[in-house]
């Protein structure tokens, strides 16, 4: 194992750094939290900032986090524990792998004591991120469970027969069964939560699910303060496939870019990318969390597909975007790979990828935030003009249409221009390629020089996280002093 290089590499969902053993609470959330998650390391005798400073009995302080373990972990757990020489120092490694249970602090029980992996922090669950975490562990996946007290009758069969009538699939009662939709439970033939949440009658999914709908916002801005055009999709997760494109299209721009001999249309955001993302969320979701909808959010600067539900037990977005397969769904999965609306396991990240590089669109970025996981999406950053003819054309009547971004080149971006800027903008915790993609920056080591630093130093703005700053979650936000200096 080479401690030395994951030391230079930043803390993430699956690495942890400790100085030593003497906040034994800090490493028994890290290890809960990497168990419950997608398994990780914890290297200890290594700083925040990667810096070896090694152990100077790493055996006694290996029994005492193996004891601490064993007496304060429920159920057990058994960690490996490794001691590593780094030129003169000894470090302690803790190797946990991912084992459904869910694992909590024995004094806090599972109301209190249960923790997960998100980002580079350990954070508390309970409820439904609970539920899902012990279903895991003894029973099948939630979207195949019959779903109580339904029947056939319940689903919108006209909707089926349609739906499946297009990719020339023939359905019946037996076709239902065997791709899941409906479930035999003794002598009753019941609906399934995954036909429920795709074909229910309208009743049938407020009534079991009614946190599973898909919502659409365009704001003015940067913030939530105002909203210009709103939808909210009706006919359950299917038609999302149809209905968020066209909304994402009414309140977005084209560009006009001309060649040698025609013109190049070029639309804000990547279409096949938002496409293939969607589908993974509305595919991967966890439909068992209540009070957390779909929701796609455009602003000026930036496009989110939001969905309910962290990575799936044992898997982290490292491993997503590595291509590997971890199914939460595989009813709602099954039937989406029937209409061809997903291809092979694993390839949605790099699909994504591909076709934001195939246009010269920023790579998008994945974050969990508590129970959801975002998508961000950032504009082409050749300019965006449309004619109000063009824009009309495109948007319902009443709707209006979304502001232009104007990109500054980064010769003609000053300090006090930035400063003025950022004030504004990071009114909100923003993260670095946020606040580059609003001021149309490219060089990332020049913008952190010439502007983050400074404006850090003046108290101007602040790090969300200030004792790691090279944290993956590392947010900047404007401070009192800089809220003062803008009035």
């Amino acid at each position: 194992m080479d401690v030395e290089k994951l030391a230079h590499l930043p803390e993430s969902k699956t690495l942890e750094f400790k100085r030593d053993a003497s906040s034994l609470d800090s490493i028994l959330k890290a290890v809960i939290a990497f168990a419950n998650t997608a398994g990780g390391l914890i290297l200890v005798g290594v700083e925040d900032n990667g810096t070896i400073i090694g152990l100077d009995n790493p055996s006694k302080e290996q029994e005492k986090i193996i004891n601490s373990i064993a007496n304060r972990v429920k159920p057990l757990l058994s960690p490996d524990f490794t001691i590593v020489q780094v030129q003169d120092r000894q470090v302690l490694v803790i190797q946990v792998d991912y084992v459904p249970a869910p694992y909590y602090l024995a004094n806090k029980g599972e109301t209190e004591g249960v923790y997960v992996r998100l980002g580079n922090t350990n954070r508390a669950v309970g409820g439904d991120v609970v539920s899902e975490l012990k279903r895991a562990a003894h029973y099948p996946f939630f979207d195949s469970i019959p779903c109580d007290n339904t029947s056939e009758s319940d689903l919108d069969i006209d909707l089926i027969l349609k739906t499946f009538a297009k990719h020339n699939i023939q359905i019946d009662t037996a076709k239902l069964l065997s791709i899941g939709i409906l479930a035999q439970k003794g002598k009753r033939i019941l609906a399934t939560n995954a036909g429920v949440l795709l074909f229910g009658k309208p009743v049938i999914r407020q009534k079991f699910f009614p946190f599973a709908e898909v919502r659409c916002a365009r704001f003015a801005g940067t913030t939530r303060a105002e909203f210009i055009d709103r939808l909210d999709v009706e006919g359950g997760i299917l038609a999302a496939i149809d209905e968020v494109p066209k909304f994402i299209r009414r309140n977005t721009k084209m560009a006009g870019k001309f060649g040698a001999m025609r013109r190049q249309d070029i639309p804000e955001y990547p279409v096949d990318g938002i496409r293939e993302a969607l589908t993974n969320c509305l595919v991967h979701a966890n439909y068992e969390i209540t009070g957390t909808r779909f929701f796609i959010a455009i602003y000026d600067d930036k496009l989110e597909i939001q969905n309910p539900g962290i990575m799936p037990p044992g898997m982290s977005i490292d491993q997503f975007k590595a291509g590997v397969s971890r199914i939460r769904n595989p009813v709602i999965a099954r039937v989406f790979g029937e209409l061809d609306l997903i291809e092979e396991w694993g390839s949605g990240y790099k699909r994504i990828k591909d076709a934001c590089q195939k246009d010269g669109y920023p790579e998008p970025t994945w974050e969990e935030y508590g129970t959801v996981m975002r998508v961000t999406f950032y504009p082409h950053s050749d300019k965006i003009e449309q004619t109000d003819a063009e824009i009309s054309s495109r948007h319902q009547v009443g709707t209006k249409s979304a502001p232009s971004r104007h990109q500054v080149a980064e010769k003609e971006l000053d300090f006090d221009t930035v400063t003025q800027k950022l004030s504004i903008f990071c009114k909100e915790a923003r993260t670095l390629n946020e606040m580059m993609n609003f001021l149309g920056w490219k060089d990332r080591t020049k913008f952190i020089k010439k502007f983050i630093h400074p404006l850090i130093e003046k108290e101007i703005l602040a790090r969300t996280i200030p004792d790691k700053p090279k944290s993956s979650n590392q947010r900047y936000i404007i401070t009192n002093r800089g809220v003062e200096m803008k009035r």
